[in-house]
């Protein structure tokens, strides 16, 4: 099973310039994660596209049942300060 470590490297190269958290929230079962991805790609996207996102670094895991849930918060970061 993935270590949170693991799925937050994977988001990172998949989203380069992302700040990802990652958590195991199933006793450390290692198959129920909640992440939480700060990144410039999610600007302008609706959260669906966002998540799609997301989703697309770790569908392997998700595919072959090595995860069984993955919750996720997205912020999109980037652009100018109002």
């Amino acid at each position: 099973m993935p270590h949170p470590d693991e799925l937050k490297t994977r988001i990172e190269a998949h989203l380069p310039g992302s700040e990802a958290t990652v958590r195991d929230f199933n006793a450390g079962t290692g198959d129920h994660f909640e992440a939480e991805i700060k990144a410039p790609q999610f600007r302008g996207l609706p959260l669906l596209q966002q998540h799609k996102l997301v989703y697309a670094a770790v569908q392997n895991w998700l595919d072959d049942g090595t995860i069984h849930a993955l919750s996720i918060k997205t912020v999109a970061t980037g652009g100018e300060e109002q």
